[in-house]
């Protein structure tokens, strides 16, 4: 398997791992998957959580209740270990 299929498999199970927490929820799965891209592209951003938690709230969810689900989210956006070691594998490799 390439790192690009490595790669791929990860950012899948984590797309559809932030997916399931949406779905659990009660958001039909394209809505969800559709929230699991934000929470995604965003799990870099300096204001990830306020954003994510901002998805939740404007869904009805009352405040304490969107930041906790948008941390959940977040966690599991998050890249995994054996993934940053192999991208900085690469890296290294390229130069």
């Amino acid at each position: 398997m390439s790192g690009t299929d490595f790669s791929r498999t990860d950012r899948d199970t984590r797309l559809h791992s932030v997916a399931a927490v949406w779905e659990r929820a009660g958001f039909p799965p394209a809505s969800a998957l559709r929230h699991a891209e934000i929470c995604l592209s965003v799990a870099d951003h300096d204001d990830r959580v306020r954003l994510v938690a901002a998805m939740w709230a404007n869904h009805g969810f009352p405040p304490a209740d969107a930041v906790q689900r948008a941390e959940i989210c977040l966690i599991l956006a998050a890249p995994t270990p054996s993934a940053l070691t192999r991208n900085r594998n690469r890296k290294k490799e390229a130069k």
